[in-house]
């Protein structure tokens, strides 16, 4: 992972530093790819669009399917090359079909199945 880029400027008696982070999609594909690492049993990571935040959708062969949706939220971690905060909802294949289906929703703000991206 790249870390963020440092720019100084100066203008008159002022300095600004500017930093520029890596795209939220960059990001998010580098998760998913850890995270595949981890768990062999991903069968597949999506997007949702977030101006602020990284936030995944994981469905998994080795989780268990609850009937619910909850959000893992994860602080930023520049230091670890991940500059914004993340949110993981990890699915079982069953509790994604529910959630194609309408039985399931995605947490409020993150769109439709349709909506999300597939990653990984």
């Amino acid at each position: 992972m790249t870390r963020a880029t440092v720019a100084a400027a100066s203008h008159g008696s002022e300095c600004y530093i500017v930093r520029v982070f890596k795209p939220i999609f960059e990001v998010a594909k580098e998760l998913a790819q850890a995270h595949r690492a981890e768990d062999p049993e991903t069968k597949s990571v999506f997007l949702a669009e977030s101006d602020t935040e990284v936030r995944l959708v994981e469905v998994s062969g080795s989780v268990g399917t609850s009937g619910e949706v909850l959000p893992f939220r994860f602080a930023a971690r520049p230091d670890l090359g991940v500059p914004y905060a993340s949110v993981v909802v990890l699915l079982s294949e069953d509790d994604w079909r529910r959630i194609e289906r309408g039985e399931l929703a995605l947490p409020a703000g993150w769109g439709t199945p349709k909506a999300l991206k597939k990653i990984a």
